[in-house]
Protein backbone atom coordinates (compact mmCIF):
# COMPACT_ATOMS: atom_id res chain seq x y z
CA UNK A 1 0.00 0.00 0.00
CA UNK A 2 1.02 3.81 -0.72
CA UNK A 3 2.37 5.65 2.53
CA UNK A 4 2.05 9.37 2.63
CA UNK A 5 6.20 9.71 2.99
CA UNK A 6 7.78 12.60 3.15
CA UNK A 7 5.47 14.17 0.52
CA UNK A 8 4.44 18.06 1.72
CA UNK A 9 1.34 19.90 1.69
CA UNK A 10 -0.05 23.22 2.23
CA UNK A 11 -1.53 23.53 5.82
CA UNK A 12 -5.49 23.85 5.89
CA UNK A 13 -7.06 26.39 7.59
CA UNK A 14 -8.41 24.55 10.70
CA UNK A 15 -4.30 23.70 11.19
CA UNK A 16 -2.94 26.99 10.73
CA UNK A 17 -0.76 28.83 13.03
CA UNK A 18 0.74 32.03 13.56
CA UNK A 19 3.64 31.52 11.63
CA UNK A 20 5.53 34.72 11.81
CA UNK A 21 4.96 34.72 15.89
CA UNK A 22 6.76 30.93 15.17
CA UNK A 23 9.68 32.61 13.29
CA UNK A 24 10.02 35.12 16.09
CA UNK A 25 10.26 32.62 18.56
CA UNK A 26 12.82 30.42 16.76
CA UNK A 27 14.91 33.58 16.41
CA UNK A 28 15.19 34.12 19.70
CA UNK A 29 15.88 30.71 20.77
CA UNK A 30 18.64 30.86 17.97
CA UNK A 31 17.82 28.24 15.33
CA UNK A 32 20.46 28.22 12.96
CA UNK A 33 18.91 29.43 9.62
CA UNK A 34 16.05 30.97 10.63
CA UNK A 35 17.22 35.06 10.61
CA UNK A 36 17.28 36.64 7.85
CA UNK A 37 14.22 35.42 6.51
CA UNK A 38 10.44 34.30 6.58
CA UNK A 39 9.87 30.62 6.89
CA UNK A 40 8.48 28.26 4.54
CA UNK A 41 5.84 26.05 6.28
CA UNK A 42 4.24 22.90 5.01
CA UNK A 43 2.38 19.64 6.44
CA UNK A 44 2.86 16.39 6.48
CA UNK A 45 0.05 14.09 5.18
CA UNK A 46 0.54 12.02 8.17
CA UNK A 47 -0.35 12.29 11.47
CA UNK A 48 -3.85 12.08 12.98
CA UNK A 49 -2.77 12.68 16.52
CA UNK A 50 -0.26 15.53 16.84
CA UNK A 51 -0.10 17.48 13.52
CA UNK A 52 3.55 17.51 12.18
CA UNK A 53 5.14 20.51 9.71
CA UNK A 54 7.74 20.52 7.33
CA UNK A 55 10.15 24.02 8.16
CA UNK A 56 12.57 25.19 5.85
CA UNK A 57 14.32 28.28 6.68
CA UNK A 58 15.64 31.21 4.68
CA UNK A 59 19.05 30.03 5.34
CA UNK A 60 17.96 26.46 4.08
CA UNK A 61 17.99 24.56 6.78
CA UNK A 62 15.10 22.24 7.37
CA UNK A 63 13.48 20.87 10.25
CA UNK A 64 9.89 18.95 11.52
CA UNK A 65 7.42 20.72 14.27
CA UNK A 66 5.48 18.24 16.23
CA UNK A 67 2.82 19.86 17.95
CA UNK A 68 -0.14 19.52 19.75
CA UNK A 69 -3.54 19.11 17.71
CA UNK A 70 -6.18 22.22 18.37
CA UNK A 71 -8.89 22.08 20.53
CA UNK A 72 -9.43 20.31 24.08
CA UNK A 73 -6.68 17.95 25.28
CA UNK A 74 -7.47 15.15 27.22
CA UNK A 75 -5.54 14.56 29.98
CA UNK A 76 -2.12 13.01 29.44
CA UNK A 77 -2.85 12.69 25.73
CA UNK A 78 -0.72 14.54 22.84
CA UNK A 79 2.58 14.83 25.39
CA UNK A 80 5.10 16.37 22.90
CA UNK A 81 6.94 17.49 25.84
CA UNK A 82 7.27 13.48 26.43
CA UNK A 83 8.50 12.61 22.94
CA UNK A 84 11.13 15.80 23.15
CA UNK A 85 12.58 14.06 26.18
CA UNK A 86 12.65 10.49 25.30
CA UNK A 87 14.30 11.36 22.00
CA UNK A 88 17.05 13.89 23.33
CA UNK A 89 17.75 11.14 25.76
CA UNK A 90 18.24 7.84 23.43
CA UNK A 91 19.81 10.43 20.86
CA UNK A 92 22.81 10.87 23.23
CA UNK A 93 22.70 7.11 24.18
CA UNK A 94 23.83 6.47 20.38
CA UNK A 95 20.54 5.73 19.11
CA UNK A 96 19.14 6.96 15.53
CA UNK A 97 16.70 9.28 15.90
CA UNK A 98 16.15 13.12 14.89
CA UNK A 99 18.27 15.95 16.60
CA UNK A 100 16.00 17.15 18.84
CA UNK A 101 16.35 21.19 18.93
CA UNK A 102 14.01 22.52 21.33
CA UNK A 103 10.64 22.40 23.17
CA UNK A 104 8.19 25.48 23.62
CA UNK A 105 5.51 24.82 25.94
CA UNK A 106 3.83 28.29 25.66
CA UNK A 107 0.67 28.16 24.13
CA UNK A 108 1.07 31.65 23.18
CA UNK A 109 3.52 31.24 20.94
CA UNK A 110 1.46 28.99 18.17
CA UNK A 111 -1.89 27.72 20.50
CA UNK A 112 -0.24 25.17 21.61
CA UNK A 113 3.04 23.29 23.17
CA UNK A 114 5.27 21.99 20.43
CA UNK A 115 9.07 20.68 19.81
CA UNK A 116 10.90 21.40 16.64
CA UNK A 117 13.68 18.36 15.36
CA UNK A 118 15.89 17.92 12.81
CA UNK A 119 14.60 16.60 9.40
CA UNK A 120 15.64 13.40 7.74
CA UNK A 121 15.72 12.78 4.36
CA UNK A 122 15.19 9.39 3.36
CA UNK A 123 11.79 6.89 2.68
CA UNK A 124 9.31 6.03 4.51
CA UNK A 125 7.78 2.11 3.90
CA UNK A 126 4.50 0.60 4.52
CA UNK A 127 4.04 -1.69 7.12
CA UNK A 128 3.84 -4.73 5.16
CA UNK A 129 6.90 -3.59 3.59
CA UNK A 130 5.33 -4.00 0.11
CA UNK A 131 5.96 -0.66 -1.42
CA UNK A 132 10.24 -1.96 -1.09
CA UNK A 133 11.90 -4.14 -3.89
CA UNK A 134 11.49 -7.68 -2.75
CA UNK A 135 14.88 -8.49 -2.53
CA UNK A 136 15.55 -5.76 0.22
CA UNK A 137 12.40 -7.00 2.19
CA UNK A 138 13.89 -9.52 4.55
CA UNK A 139 16.93 -7.39 5.30
CA UNK A 140 15.17 -4.48 5.95
CA UNK A 141 12.59 -6.29 8.26
CA UNK A 142 15.91 -7.52 10.08
CA UNK A 143 17.60 -4.24 10.34
CA UNK A 144 14.10 -2.61 11.85
CA UNK A 145 13.89 -5.44 14.44
CA UNK A 146 17.42 -5.24 15.92
CA UNK A 147 17.13 -1.39 15.81
CA UNK A 148 14.65 -2.62 18.16
CA UNK A 149 16.46 -4.66 20.16
CA UNK A 150 18.59 -1.89 20.44
CA UNK A 151 16.21 0.42 22.10
CA UNK A 152 15.27 -1.99 24.19
CA UNK A 153 18.80 -2.05 25.77
CA UNK A 154 18.83 0.93 27.26
CA UNK A 155 17.80 1.01 31.22
CA UNK A 156 15.96 4.09 31.62
CA UNK A 157 17.50 4.89 34.84
CA UNK A 158 20.58 5.34 33.09
CA UNK A 159 19.24 7.59 31.04
CA UNK A 160 17.96 10.01 33.70
CA UNK A 161 14.35 9.15 32.62
CA UNK A 162 13.04 7.78 36.23
CA UNK A 163 14.27 10.92 37.76
CA UNK A 164 13.06 14.47 38.67
CA UNK A 165 9.45 15.30 39.73
CA UNK A 166 7.89 13.93 36.49
CA UNK A 167 9.28 10.55 36.11
CA UNK A 168 9.16 9.25 32.23
CA UNK A 169 7.77 6.55 33.26
CA UNK A 170 8.07 3.43 36.25
CA UNK A 171 9.84 0.24 36.39
CA UNK A 172 7.67 -2.59 36.37
CA UNK A 173 3.26 -2.99 36.62
CA UNK A 174 3.37 -2.13 32.67
CA UNK A 175 0.06 -4.25 31.75
CA UNK A 176 -1.15 -3.32 35.00
CA UNK A 177 -1.01 0.31 34.24
CA UNK A 178 -1.91 -0.20 30.45
CA UNK A 179 -5.00 -1.74 31.79
CA UNK A 180 -6.11 1.08 33.60
CA UNK A 181 -4.87 3.65 31.27
CA UNK A 182 -6.84 1.81 28.45
CA UNK A 183 -10.19 1.63 30.05
CA UNK A 184 -9.72 5.12 30.62
CA UNK A 185 -9.09 6.88 27.70
CA UNK A 186 -11.94 4.76 26.05
CA UNK A 187 -14.09 5.85 28.42
CA UNK A 188 -13.14 9.32 28.15
CA UNK A 189 -12.73 9.48 24.19
CA UNK A 190 -16.78 7.70 24.44
CA UNK A 191 -17.72 10.55 26.29
CA UNK A 192 -15.54 13.35 24.42
CA UNK A 193 -17.41 12.56 21.14
CA UNK A 194 -20.88 13.65 22.84
CA UNK A 195 -22.73 10.38 21.55
CA UNK A 196 -20.99 10.10 18.48
CA UNK A 197 -18.38 6.94 19.07
CA UNK A 198 -19.94 4.01 21.04
CA UNK A 199 -18.09 2.02 23.49
CA UNK A 200 -15.76 -0.93 22.84
CA UNK A 201 -18.74 -3.65 23.24
CA UNK A 202 -16.45 -6.37 24.55
CA UNK A 203 -13.43 -3.94 26.45
CA UNK A 204 -14.84 -5.22 29.91
CA UNK A 205 -14.68 -9.43 29.33
CA UNK A 206 -11.42 -8.42 27.58
CA UNK A 207 -9.69 -6.62 30.71
CA UNK A 208 -10.71 -9.57 32.85
CA UNK A 209 -9.06 -11.91 30.52
CA UNK A 210 -5.83 -9.84 30.31
CA UNK A 211 -5.80 -9.51 34.09
CA UNK A 212 -6.09 -13.21 34.53
CA UNK A 213 -3.23 -13.91 32.21
CA UNK A 214 -0.56 -11.61 33.32
CA UNK A 215 3.04 -12.02 31.70
CA UNK A 216 6.48 -12.04 33.61
CA UNK A 217 7.16 -8.47 34.08
CA UNK A 218 10.18 -6.70 32.31
CA UNK A 219 10.55 -3.01 32.22
CA UNK A 220 12.86 -1.07 29.47
CA UNK A 221 12.31 2.04 27.43
CA UNK A 222 9.80 1.12 24.37
CA UNK A 223 8.99 3.33 21.46
CA UNK A 224 4.68 2.50 22.20
CA UNK A 225 4.12 2.58 18.66
CA UNK A 226 6.86 0.21 16.74
CA UNK A 227 5.92 -0.21 12.59
CA UNK A 228 7.80 -0.03 9.86
CA UNK A 229 5.72 3.56 8.91
CA UNK A 230 7.28 4.96 11.97
CA UNK A 231 10.68 4.82 10.37
CA UNK A 232 12.52 6.44 8.14
CA UNK A 233 15.15 4.62 5.73
CA UNK A 234 18.11 5.26 4.08
CA UNK A 235 17.75 5.70 0.31
CA UNK A 236 20.61 5.42 -2.02
CA UNK A 237 20.55 3.80 -5.44
CA UNK A 238 21.40 -0.24 -5.07
CA UNK A 239 22.02 -0.39 -1.57
CA UNK A 240 19.74 -1.88 1.02
CA UNK A 241 17.84 0.45 2.69
CA UNK A 242 19.00 0.74 6.77
CA UNK A 243 17.10 2.57 9.55
CA UNK A 244 17.75 6.02 9.34
CA UNK A 245 15.70 7.52 12.06
CA UNK A 246 13.05 6.37 14.40
CA UNK A 247 10.20 8.69 14.53
CA UNK A 248 6.63 9.47 16.18
CA UNK A 249 7.21 8.84 20.01
CA UNK A 250 4.42 10.39 21.41
CA UNK A 251 3.40 6.74 23.20
CA UNK A 252 6.89 5.80 24.57
CA UNK A 253 7.47 5.38 27.83
CA UNK A 254 9.28 2.62 30.18
CA UNK A 255 7.18 -0.74 29.33
CA UNK A 256 7.33 -4.26 28.84
CA UNK A 257 9.15 -4.90 25.53
CA UNK A 258 7.26 -7.74 24.22
CA UNK A 259 4.69 -4.69 23.87
CA UNK A 260 6.75 -3.09 20.94
CA UNK A 261 7.21 -6.35 18.82
CA UNK A 262 3.79 -7.41 19.61
CA UNK A 263 3.13 -4.51 17.57
CA UNK A 264 5.53 -4.66 14.96
CA UNK A 265 3.37 -8.18 14.38
CA UNK A 266 -0.19 -7.46 14.09
CA UNK A 267 0.02 -7.12 10.50
CA UNK A 268 0.48 -11.49 10.57
CA UNK A 269 -2.52 -11.59 12.69
CA UNK A 270 -5.31 -8.51 11.74
CA UNK A 271 -5.43 -9.93 7.77
CA UNK A 272 -8.46 -7.35 5.93
CA UNK A 273 -9.03 -5.29 9.26
CA UNK A 274 -5.30 -4.37 9.39
CA UNK A 275 -5.73 -2.71 5.96
CA UNK A 276 -8.87 -0.58 7.15
CA UNK A 277 -6.23 0.78 9.59
CA UNK A 278 -3.24 1.07 7.97
CA UNK A 279 -1.52 -2.38 8.34
CA UNK A 280 -0.78 -4.12 5.18
CA UNK A 281 -1.55 -8.09 5.31
CA UNK A 282 1.75 -9.75 5.68
CA UNK A 283 1.20 -13.17 4.01
CA UNK A 284 4.67 -14.86 4.22
CA UNK A 285 3.02 -18.66 3.03
CA UNK A 286 2.22 -17.05 -0.43
CA UNK A 287 5.05 -14.34 -0.69
CA UNK A 288 8.61 -15.36 0.34
CA UNK A 289 9.89 -12.18 -0.02
CA UNK A 290 8.55 -11.20 2.79
CA UNK A 291 9.53 -13.08 6.68
CA UNK A 292 7.40 -14.87 8.68
CA UNK A 293 6.67 -14.15 12.11
CA UNK A 294 8.52 -16.62 13.28
CA UNK A 295 11.58 -14.93 12.09
CA UNK A 296 11.13 -12.15 13.68
CA UNK A 297 11.07 -13.75 16.57
CA UNK A 298 14.25 -15.54 16.80
CA UNK A 299 15.71 -12.23 14.52
CA UNK A 300 14.77 -10.13 18.23
CA UNK A 301 15.93 -13.40 20.20
CA UNK A 302 18.80 -13.12 19.00
CA UNK A 303 19.58 -9.32 19.49
CA UNK A 304 18.57 -9.08 22.49
CA UNK A 305 19.44 -12.26 24.43
CA UNK A 306 15.43 -13.11 24.97
CA UNK A 307 14.61 -16.64 24.91
CA UNK A 308 13.25 -18.56 22.14
CA UNK A 309 10.05 -19.41 21.43
CA UNK A 310 8.72 -16.10 23.50
CA UNK A 311 6.16 -17.36 26.24
CA UNK A 312 2.79 -15.92 26.01
CA UNK A 313 2.84 -14.62 22.88
CA UNK A 314 -0.71 -14.88 22.57
CA UNK A 315 -1.25 -12.01 25.59
CA UNK A 316 0.96 -9.69 23.67
CA UNK A 317 -0.58 -9.84 20.26
CA UNK A 318 -4.30 -9.90 22.25
CA UNK A 319 -3.19 -6.10 23.78
CA UNK A 320 -1.80 -5.11 21.28
CA UNK A 321 -4.99 -5.62 19.18
CA UNK A 322 -6.98 -4.04 21.68
CA UNK A 323 -4.48 -1.24 22.47
CA UNK A 324 -4.74 -0.09 18.62
CA UNK A 325 -8.59 -0.40 19.16
CA UNK A 326 -8.61 2.31 21.38
CA UNK A 327 -5.90 4.70 19.52
CA UNK A 328 -8.44 4.48 16.77
CA UNK A 329 -11.29 5.11 18.70
CA UNK A 330 -9.22 8.21 19.62
CA UNK A 331 -8.98 8.99 15.95
CA UNK A 332 -13.23 8.29 15.75
CA UNK A 333 -13.44 10.26 18.18
CA UNK A 334 -11.58 13.81 17.26
CA UNK A 335 -13.18 12.97 13.66
CA UNK A 336 -16.37 13.06 14.94
CA UNK A 337 -15.30 16.31 16.90
CA UNK A 338 -13.95 18.21 13.59
CA UNK A 339 -10.72 17.89 15.59
CA UNK A 340 -8.53 15.21 14.10
CA UNK A 341 -5.18 16.57 12.39
CA UNK A 342 -5.99 14.73 9.11
CA UNK A 343 -8.42 15.99 6.51
CA UNK A 344 -9.16 12.53 5.53
CA UNK A 345 -10.39 11.31 8.80
CA UNK A 346 -14.26 11.45 7.48
CA UNK A 347 -16.54 11.66 9.97
CA UNK A 348 -15.57 9.10 12.41
CA UNK A 349 -17.96 6.15 11.67
CA UNK A 350 -16.14 4.01 9.83
CA UNK A 351 -13.02 4.11 12.51
CA UNK A 352 -15.47 3.50 15.27
CA UNK A 353 -16.29 0.16 14.06
CA UNK A 354 -13.10 -0.53 13.35
CA UNK A 355 -12.32 -0.07 16.58
CA UNK A 356 -14.61 -2.65 17.43
CA UNK A 357 -13.69 -5.02 15.24
CA UNK A 358 -10.37 -4.41 16.73
CA UNK A 359 -11.41 -5.28 20.02
CA UNK A 360 -13.27 -8.28 18.97
CA UNK A 361 -10.08 -9.80 17.36
CA UNK A 362 -8.27 -9.53 20.05
CA UNK A 363 -10.93 -10.90 22.62
CA UNK A 364 -10.77 -13.97 20.23
CA UNK A 365 -7.21 -14.19 20.83
CA UNK A 366 -7.35 -14.53 24.15
CA UNK A 367 -10.14 -16.97 24.28
CA UNK A 368 -8.55 -19.09 22.04
CA UNK A 369 -5.38 -18.90 24.23
CA UNK A 370 -6.56 -19.05 27.71
CA UNK A 371 -10.30 -19.78 27.68
CA UNK A 372 -13.29 -17.87 28.30
CA UNK A 373 -13.29 -14.97 31.08
CA UNK A 374 -14.78 -17.59 33.64
CA UNK A 375 -12.50 -20.58 32.84
CA UNK A 376 -9.39 -18.30 32.86
CA UNK A 377 -7.49 -19.11 35.68
CA UNK A 378 -6.18 -16.42 38.03
CA UNK A 379 -2.40 -15.84 37.65
CA UNK A 380 -2.46 -12.52 40.22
Amino acid sequence: MATPGQETFDVEDRLRFDEGALAEFLVAQGLPGVAGGPLRVKKFGYGQSNPTYFLEAAGGQKYVLRKQPPGKIIKGAHAVDREYRVMKAVSEAGYDVPFAHLLCENSDVIGTSFYVMSFKKGQIPDNGLLTLPKEHRKPVMRNIVQSLAKLHSYDPRKLGLTEGDKPFGKMGGFYKRQIATMSRTSEAQVTGARGKVPPLERMPQLLKLFEDNMPEDRSCIIHGDWKPDNVILTNVAGEVPQVLAVVDWELSTIGHPMSDLANLCLPYHLQHLGQIVGYTVIDSENDDSLPCEDEVHRTYCEASGVPYPIAGWSFFVAFSSFRLAVIIQGVAMRAATGIASSAHAGDGRAQSQAANALCNAAFDIMTKAFGSVSEAPSKL
